[in-house]
């Protein structure tokens, strides 16, 4: 017998391919936004300014478990690291903004 649990797995499936397909091309950190236009990456405990990252939006799915559209985005950091930003927010870079 399938539980609610069961379907929300199921509905979160498009939020959660694109995870591990950005995870599987190398973005395996995970950032978390701050106050005062700074990320956290979780992994190394290393705190970013925006305007050190290369922040781009590159998708929105509906995640089932808030109830709300997450933004996915790309981060890059100065030393080349990659990761991911899932926000209710779109934040971006303004080397990344079209003219």
């Amino acid at each position: 017998m399938k539980t609610k649990r069961d379907y929300i797995i199921k509905l979160n499936s498009i939020l959660t391919r694109r995870v591990i397909d950005l995870h599987d091309k190398g973005y395996i950190h995970d950032f978390l936004p701050l106050r005062g236009q700074s990320f956290l990456c979780i992994q190394n405990k290393e705190k970013f300014g925006m305007d050190e990252l290369n922040i781009i939006v590159i998708d929105q799915a509906y995640d089932q478990f808030t109830r709300t559209f997450k933004y996915i985005h790309t981060i890059e950091t100065p030393d080349g690291s990659k990761g991911l930003l899932l926000a209710d927010f779109i934040y971006t870079t303004s080397k990344n903004m079209i003219n």
